[in-house]
């Protein structure tokens, strides 16, 4: 396969990894080819393609949705290459040439050849990014058999991950009977066991014994943890790079330069050698889930309904707001730090690499962006610190600031005093969190949130309504 793009002329200014794509065999299938897979895993497995043993480890994306095709046509005909912007907090700028999706196949259309390409004997590895709420489990990590895409899937329909998994895994089982690893790639923890829990409530439901059997016996789900701030592709980067280079990329992509992917070493079948490209193999990822999930994830995610209150529009710009910056620096100190307690990783040295990279004014990445879907993040990345201040004897004061800002947003937003649009995939469940007296009792006492914390601390209920009668006289 040759190159879609002539960079000939612009190989001085732009990196291109040393391998031919002619010579490249399609090991590793992804589902979901968004921005964060392609400045990310794709990146990776790029550099890895240029070694000599890692020939076989090229990529073929999948499409899974239909709202999905635009951009995944678009992908196609570029034949799944791009360029990869890398921007510094010093506005060092690097450029990428990215070749390493070899393949494209829109399953949302043609789903039998994602079936066909699972259980190809080359494929050893799928990976996938979904959202929080793509797992479809609820707070028991019981997968939500009455949800009306769930139910349609266990009757032949193809709307989820499980649906695709288990059709592609049963003709496999069934045609070569091959190992393989089913690798997540997003922001919760422990997400290989969420998948393999997921996944086997899905197949119990569709009465497929056997297969779980074989599933059990030659099916990995490592966890893993992965990390670059990567916002939504922006078409100023793109005239950027076509203008610079002179060609017609509509996919390129942009992210931060700090990049990193721990893997647990769990693989069923061949493992890819990543780590001669920068990726760590070890045997607990979650001393370094934790590290990003609660400093990283959720440092965001406290921090951006209170610069969106603000009204700014990136993120950076709160970190140059010296409120804000403070508020950071107290909630991670003060309360997530003294949280995760022991830990192999360097948290205080880590929380200052967060902080320089919030702070990337070349980023880019937006408040609005960061706001979208609170009503998992909270439950996922912020309720852990809340509830481990409290069993250590302590108040989360900075925590519970964070979710009030939250709490005197959404009803701005619902409003309509807040100009910012608000994508919260779980809107109706924020319904009940009106700003009166019983709003404010649901939303501090609802389970799905804070779970045990308000029945087990009283005292939070006490913080949390004294916090958001706060934020409501600084943001009147």
């Amino acid at each position: 396969m040759a190159d879609y793009f002539d960079i000939k002329n612009n190989a001085e200014q732009m990196s291109v990894q040393n391998y031919a794509r002619s010579d490249v065999i399609n090991g590793v299938m992804h589902l979901g080819v968004g921005a964060f897979h392609r400045a990310h895993q794709a990146v990776f497995f790029d550099r890895l393609l240029a070694h000599s043993e890692g020939y076989k480890w090229g990529i073929v994306g999948v499409n899974l949705r239909a709202q999905d095709r635009p951009s995944f046509s678009q992908l196609e005909t570029q034949k799944g290459e791009y360029i990869l912007k890398t921007m510094s907090a010093d506005a060092d700028i690097e450029y990428e040439y990215i070749r390493s999706i070899v393949g494209l196949i829109d399953g949302s259309s043609t789903p039998q050849k994602v079936d066909d390409l699972m259980a190809s004997q080359a494929i050893q590895l799928v990976t996938f990014t979904v959202t929080e709420g793509g797992y479809y489990l609820d707070e028991n990590k019981m997968l939500m058999l009455d949800h009306p895409l769930i139910k349609e899937d266990l009757k032949g329909e193809r709307n989820t991950l499980y649906a695709f998994l288990y059709a592609g895994l049963k003709q496999r089982s069934q045609l070569i009977n091959g190992k393989i690893t089913l690798l997540s790639c997003d922001n919760l923890r422990h997400n290989g066991q969420l998948l393999k829990a997921g996944l086997i409530q899905f197949l119990k439901a569709k009465n497929e014994n056997e297969l779980i059997s074989w599933v059990e016996s030659n099916v990995s789900f490592p966890c893993s943890m992965v990390d670059r701030i990567t916002p939504q592709p922006s078409q100023q980067h793109i005239d950027d790079v076509q203008r610079r280079f002179g060609i017609a990329d509509e996919m390129t992509v942009m992210g931060e330069d700090f990049i990193q992917w721990v893997i647990e070493d769990d693989f069923a079948g061949e493992r890819p050698p990543l780590d001669k490209v920068g990726v760590e193999f070890v045997k607990d990822v979650e001393p370094y889930e934790e590290a990003k999930i609660r400093i990283l994830n959720a440092g965001h995610t406290v921090m951006v309904y209170q610069a969106a209150l603000k009204q700014l529009t990136f993120f950076d710009e709160a970190m140059q707001d010296s409120e804000l910056k403070k508020y950071f620096r107290d909630f991670i100190l003060q309360d997530s730090i003294p949280a995760i307690g022991q830990s192999m990783v360097d948290l205080s040295a880590y929380s200052k690499v967060i902080e320089r990279r919030f702070s990337n004014a070349n980023i880019g990445d937006t408040v609005e962006r960061i706001c979208t879907d609170g009503y998992a993040k909270f439950s996922i990345f912020v309720y852990p610190t809340l509830d481990a201040i409290f069993r250590l004897g302590g108040v989360p004061h900075k925590t519970i600031a964070g979710i009030a800002s939250w709490f005197v947003f959404m009803n701005k937003v619902a409003n309509g005093e807040l100009n910012i649009p608000y994508h919260e995939p779980n809107l109706d469940k924020l319904h009940e969190f009106s700003n009166d007296e019983s709003g404010i009792n649901a939303f501090v006492m609802d389970s799905f949130l804070w779970k045990n914390v308000p029945s087990d601390f009283p005292d939070f209920a006490v913080h949390l309504r004294s916090a958001i009668e706060l934020e409501q006289k600084k943001y009147p």
